[in-house]
């Protein structure tokens, strides 16, 4: 078994946990860290079991917990791109202090964090680097997939043995082009490097769900300006054949724990 939380996702910051009965590792840390400890407290897990963080990218939402967690919480051990870990020198203290708590992998490399397998999953973004992860034990898989514009058949190979997913669902095409964002923005938002609306994302999950062995996915990083958590679950649905339950993250407070079996 495999147990997710996600702590709070969107634009001002997203966190989310992993575990099973050994190992529990924290992805991203984009809350405050005492938001994080408070939101692990809410659910009845404990910060101080956290072996690793994982950084999916550099981006302000997914690392400014960094820092703080860095210094409180002095076991803890950090998995980063090297490309992300360059493009944010104020998310931690300085190299020589780091090193001995840095791992760095490129993408697409695996390694191991106590009983869990962790496979690299390049993702289109507008960061200097970007990745999705696979989370394994020896029982069940679980994806991470948040922060693209697009997804690729690499990304569908690397996913297509996940038993869970959390997935991007960032913005509904009407309300991103009539809303209050200025053309490059939304252009960006839009871009194959940019995030993923809630069709291509109920297509991905889909395909998952039909060619894959996918059972339930959490939609993640809804905008709040241009998109709603009705509206991207009914855009999901209706592009799904297969049996999926299907949940939606929040920004302000921790999901409830997903039992992955």
């Amino acid at each position: 078994m495999l147990k997710f939380v996600n702590l709070g996702s969107g634009s001002k910051g997203n966190a989310s946990i992993v575990c099973d009965a050994e190992t529990m590792i924290l992805i991203d840390a984009g809350l405050s860290a005492t938001q994080i400890k408070k939101r692990m407290d809410a659910v009845g897990f404990d910060l101080e079991n956290v072996t690793a963080v994982l950084i999916t990218h550099e981006h302000g939402d997914h690392v400014s917990g960094c820092k703080r967690l860095f210094e409180r919480q002095q076991r803890l051990q950090f998995y980063v791109n090297p490309i992300s870990y360059r493009a944010l020198p104020d998310a931690f203290p300085e190299p020589h202090q780091f090193a001995s708590r840095v791992n760095f992998f490129n993408a697409g490399d695996a390694f191991e964090i106590g009983s869990l397998k962790i496979q690299t999953i390049p993702t289109l973004h507008d960061s200097k680097s970007s990745t999705g992860f696979a989370i394994q034990n020896r029982d069940v898989a679980l994806g991470y997939m948040t922060d693209l514009g697009a997804v690729t058949e690499d990304n569908f190979l690397a996913l297509k043995h996940v038993d869970y997913l959390f997935m991007e669902a960032n913005y509904d095409h009407e309300m991103l082009w009539n809303g209050p964002y200025p053309p490059f923005l939304k252009a960006r938002v839009h871009g194959d490097r940019g995030h993923l609306c809630n069709t291509h994302s109920g297509e991905f999950i889909n395909l998952l769900g039909n060619l894959g062995q996918l059972r339930g996915v959490m939609l993640g990083h809804l905008s709040e300006k241009n998109n709603h958590p009705e509206k991207a679950r009914q855009t999901v649905e209706n592009r799904l054949n297969a049996d999926i339950d299907l949940r939606i993250a929040s920004q302000s407070e921790p999901s409830k724990i997903v039992e992955v079996e």
